[in-house]
């Protein structure tokens, strides 16, 4: 399940993990090495590559980055996510983060060999988030997209606990692992029709993004899990939709949730894919 949520007020939704940045840390997966290593092979980098992250968050695919050796410019909104991500990256030579909003951000047109963002672009307002990665990146840099996806046979069951608490949940539907690919095969054409695909959310698609970006790919790692309902609700905790809810809609979500779970014997089966979309600049 990504953190999904109605693009209105998304700076301000954003923000709420700011509120929540060490247990965001804690239970929040990172990328695997092999969805990290095909980005910088895509992108063509190697050690001492610029490259620009936006929406750092804790800093969990900044640390991979900058294992890899790159120059690395880390963009959060976030103050304590971003406190997060310091400890995290240490002494990394080369990174250097960046405090504001992505679309504020004062950054040097033409510069990135690759742009990077984890489950973090969906905050930022379609109409000037994809134009300016295009306008910072390198003629052919790449720019990579990653995030996670899960499919679970308990799936409708706990939409109906979503949207049962929270109505507005009906916005996004359960998907089964072949709709959802074929889904995102038929979009390949324009980059921002994927990722608005990807996160059920129709207004991150901008038809100019199709101008600015080409040779669209889908990379994924696949992965079968089993979670606990302890570690589902941890998780739940982290997302924008659970920071907007009330404390009585927290208690009745993660009671649903709870036994939803327990129901099935006490563990959710998940298809888990570590997802990376890239798309390269086009000419100019």
């Amino acid at each position: 399940m990504t953190d999904r949520g109605p693009q209105p007020a998304a700076a301000e939704r954003g923000l709420r993990f700011d509120s929540v940045a060490a247990e965001y840390d804690r239970v929040r997966l990172g990328y695997p090495a092999e969805i990290v290593d095909a980005a910088c092979g895509i992108g063509g980098l190697a050690p001492g590559s610029r490259v620009l992250e936006i929406g750092c968050g804790t800093g969990k695919l900044t640390e991979a980055l900058a294992a890899r050796e790159l120059r690395l410019d880390a963009v959060d909104p976030g103050e304590r996510m971003i406190a997060v991500a310091r400890q995290r990256v240490g002494d990394a030579a080369g990174v250097r983060f960046r405090a504001g909003r992505f679309e504020d951000v004062e950054l040097p047109e033409g510069a990135f060999a690759a742009a990077f963002s984890a489950t973090a672009f969906h905050w930022v307002e379609a109409a000037v988030g994809w134009a300016k990665v295009a306008r910072l990146l390198r003629p052919d840099g790449v720019f990579c997209l990653l995030t996670h996806v899960g499919f679970s046979p308990l799936d409708e069951q706990l939409h109906a606990v979503w949207t049962d608490v929270r109505p507005e949940s009906k916005e996004w539907v359960p998907r089964d692992e072949r709709t959802f690919l074929d889904g995102v095969e038929a979009r390949l054409g324009n980059v921002s029709e994927v990722w608005a695909w990807v996160n059920q959310r129709d207004a991150l698609a901008r038809p100019e993004a199709a101008g600015l970006f080409t040779d669209t790919r889908l990379t994924t790692a696949v992965s079968d899990e089993r979670e606990t309902a302890e570690h589902h609700v941890a998780v739940m905790r982290t997302t924008s939709m659970y920071l907007g809810l009330d404390a009585s809609g927290r208690r009745r979500l993660e009671k649903g949730l709870t036994a939803v779970i327990e129901d099935a014997g006490g563990s959710l089966p998940v298809r888990l894919y570590a997802l990376l979309v890239t798309a390269r600049a086009a000419p100019r």
